[in-house]
């Protein structure tokens, strides 16, 4: 009898009722219904999978302790047949006990790379191992630090895992990976995103360096990212915003809202950005991003607005080297102080919904604004620092509608009826 596990890519196949070798504790199935008799259903209310379980060793006591954990949810029928019932012990054949992933928001094991070295040696990694991970995460497409610090947090929470499972890190099954990926989403992750491609690179990379038998989650059907809808603004919003902090907050405050309107840049930008990157470009007046990927990125501070408010908290901040925006103690300012603050002016500036507003809602509104005014899809994207100019064209779907040929197409129609309808008397 084979029946899919639901964990891993190939079915798992049940081991024979008879090969239980007389043992009283294992699974015993009943003689199935003779053919067009169907099954008897019991009358009884269905007992709670636990009861299920055997009493001592083997499959019946994994299921136990996987549906008891919530990780491992299995559909089934309010009244199930009786000889059935221990089919439900064959379905996840796991050797060790599941656990749970903290809730979503806890933090990570590791947030620094002395962290993660720290998580590998206590996993029982080799040097290889930790060589091979410094090498990973110093490579070209992870040399951003705002990369190698996400990298390190998602790999951080699977060397949790493998530890708690009591598991090497060097040959982990498949399957046990895909039970991973559903306790991620038990604990309300989103498993297709970039936790489980980071442990797949990672894994990727240990076996090039010999350090692992097998990648895990090579192969891994991960599921399709979904679209989500991010909130924007229109350009009217975007003015009370910035007229709002100009009138009613500090110079800092407005210099902030200006230069995120300005430059569309993202929140890390913001926040990371050094004094020393302002500067000239011929007549321009320029400020080099810490871009996305490590790449510096140039974008013009205008002379009309945002120069001047800039220019207005320059005077209050002073000429001290470090970031650009700072505390009045030196330290830059946090992610989480600019959300607070484009929330409070979103509300004040009566824009609906202040509490779903980001800083990315103001990158997203600049991009919809300037495609929506006909600018060529290649200076929007020149402007975001996008790689791809179909990561801009995600921003398009305001102007798509605005331009959707549908309004021409139904001038005509309401031309000609109110032609032939209405004719206008001849002179």
């Amino acid at each position: 009898m084979t029946r899919s596990a639901g964990l891993g890519r190939t079915p798992i196949t049940a081991p024979d009722a008879d090969a239980t070798g007389g043992n009283p504790a294992a699974p015993t199935r009943r003689a199935a219904a003779p053919p067009g008799q169907g099954r008897a259903m019991s009358t009884e209310p269905a007992e709670p999978l636990q009861s299920l379980a055997a009493p001592a060793t083997g499959a019946a006591r994994e299921l136990d302790a996987l549906t008891a954990s919530g990780i491992i949810l299995l559909d089934r029928p309010r009244a199930a047949p009786d000889e059935d019932a221990d089919d439900f012990a064959e379905l996840i054949p796991l050797a060790a006990l599941p656990v749970q992933l903290p809730a979503k928001g806890t933090p990570p094991p590791a947030r620094d790379a002395s962290g993660l070295a720290t998580l590998l040696r206590t996993a029982g990694a080799a040097e290889v191992a930790l060589a091979a991970t410094g090498g990973w995460l110093l490579s070209e497409r992870r040399s951003s630090p705002a990369t190698q610090d996400g990298y390190i947090r998602d790999v951080s929470w699977w060397l949790w895992w493998i530890q708690v499972r009591g598991l090497d890190l060097r040959d982990v099954s498949f399957i046990e990976a895909d039970t991973y990926a559903a306790a991620m989403r038990h604990a309300g992750l989103a498993p297709g995103t970039r936790r489980l491609s980071a442990c797949s690179s990672w894994y990727a990379y240990l076996q090039w360096a010999d350090a692992a038998a097998r990648n895990p989650f090579a192969g891994m059907d991960l599921p399709k990212r979904a679209g989500k809808p991010s909130r924007y603004l229109t350009e009217a919003q975007l003015d009370d915003l910035v007229v709002r902090a100009v009138a009613h907050e500090s110079a800092r405050t407005a210099a902030v809202v200006a230069v995120l309107k300005a430059t569309a840049c993202r929140i890390g930008e913001l926040t990371a950005v050094q004094l020393d990157a302002l500067g000239y470009a011929g007549d321009h007046r320029i400020l080099t991003l810490p871009a996305k990927g490590g790449h510096p990125h140039r974008v013009v501070i205008d002379d009309h607005a945002t120069g001047p408010l800039l220019d207005a908290y320059l005077a209050e901040r002073g000429a001290a080297p470090g970031p650009l925006f700072v505390t009045r103690t030196g330290a830059r300012l946090q992610r989480s102080y600019v959300l607070d603050l484009l929330q409070r002016l979103a509300g004040a500036a009566g824009i609906p919904d202040p509490h779903t507003l980001t800083p990315h809602a103001i990158r997203h509104s600049v991009a919809t604004t300037l495609l929506h005014a006909s600018e060529p899809l290649d200076v929007v994207q020149a402007l975001l620092g996008h790689a791809d100019p179909r990561t801009t064209q995600a921003y398009l779907h305001v102007d798509q509608l605005d331009r959707s040929p549908a309004h021409r197409a139904g001038r005509r129609p309401a031309a000609v009826v109110a032609r032939r309808l209405h004719p206008v008397p001849s002179a």
